[in-house]
């Protein structure tokens, strides 16, 4: 009786533990800000970095990407297989067709790794030992500051810590998994690593998704991990004054327009009046991080006094907090915005 009492109550407290897992301390400005209007702009999702069928190491086929895009509200989905681009002979108004190719040296090292695509080149893997960027940055470059897999799996200790909590969330709810999973997500290390290496690229987020499950008979069709579950933890979204009517147009005006990095469906908006304004879908923590210094912010609607150089923004929702502790912290968005 006294050791089920003792496994009960330690069941509790890691169940306690991992509900309010992670913590921070933080202070805090309360902003009451609410625009007059809000800018005339269109907002377009897209998800970048996905392996199908025709990557060694995948086994998702075209027609299951394009169907989670279109379950998930997905605008422009961008396969990049290893290298190869049949995933071409696919393509339809949101598919878009590229590759994953590495980057070699004269002894055939590697140098680091490239999403390519028509119009468009992502750096891809730049935190990862094996792929870290070893040639000069070219400014029209995006660089991949969070890719979905490494970010989860460099998190090897808190990923085994929670994942028993995951799974008991699991049987109950995948949606409830997955919003536990995003706080395993830790966006301020890869905004203090790109800001430290004086990097001055355009930001985006990849997935890395790589299909290692596959079952498909009649009335069943089974993916580990499934397209749709990644598209709900993280997006992109471009922020264009013009509407876009066609992959060529979002291209081009993905090389020209905001984006931010969300991990929540509902879309984050920032423009620049006098200074920089910002919505959030949600009541949520605020952290402007700059090289030199760090402001935090909280509330719904922002109005925030840019320094010049590299602003970086995250947002964080929470579970509650207790003066200036804030308990459950989970990303809601991140984007930066260089002012001259």
């Amino acid at each position: 009786m006294i050791a089920l009492l003792i496994f009960l109550f330690s069941l509790l407290l890691y169940l306690l533990f991992a509900s309010l897992y992670p913590v921070r301390r933080l202070k805090t400005i309360k902003i009451a800000f609410l625009p007059e209007k809000l800018p005339d702009v269109y907002l377009y999702s897209f998800q970048t970095h996905i392996h199908s069928q025709f990557s060694y190491d995948s086994l998702g086929k075209p027609e299951d990407i394009i169907r989670a895009a279109k379950e998930e509200d997905i605008d422009y989905v961008m396969v990049t297989d290893h290298d190869n681009d049949h995933i071409k002979f696919f393509q339809d108004q949101r598919l878009i067709a590229g590759m994953e190719r590495k980057v070699l040296g004269d002894k055939n090292q590697i140098l680091g790794d490239l999403l390519i695509l028509d119009g468009l080149k992502i750096i891809a893997h730049p935190f990862k030992e094996k792929y870290k960027w070893q040639l000069e940055f070219q400014e029209d470059y995006f660089f991949e500051l969070i890719d979905l897999k490494d970010a989860l799996f460099e998190r090897k200790g808190a990923l085994f810590f929670l994942f028993p909590y995951i799974l008991l969330l699991a049987f109950l709810s995948i949606n409830k998994a997955l919003e536990a999973i995003k706080r395993l997500i830790d966006i301020e290390k890869y905004a203090h690593l790109y800001l430290r290496m004086g990097i001055k690229n355009p930001i985006i987020g990849g997935l890395d998704h790589h299909v290692k499950v596959y079952i498909r008979e009649v009335g069943i069709r089974f993916l580990f991990p499934d397209y749709r579950h990644s598209f709900k933890l993280m997006r992109n979204l471009l922020i264009s004054k013009e509407k876009i009517k066609s992959k060529e147009e979002f291209i081009k005006k993905l090389n020209e327009g905001n984006i931010v990095i969300s991990f929540e469906k509902k879309p984050t908006l920032y423009w620049k009046e006098e200074n920089l304004r910002i919505i959030a879908p949600k009541k949520c923590v605020l952290i402007k991080k700059t090289i030199e210094k760090e402001e935090a912010y909280e509330g719904s609607y922002f109005d925030v006094k840019l320094d010049s150089g590299i602003n970086f923004f995250l947002g964080y929702v929470y579970k509650f907090r207790i003066g200036s502790l804030y308990f459950g912290l989970k990303p809601l968005f991140i984007f930066l915005w260089r002012e001259d």
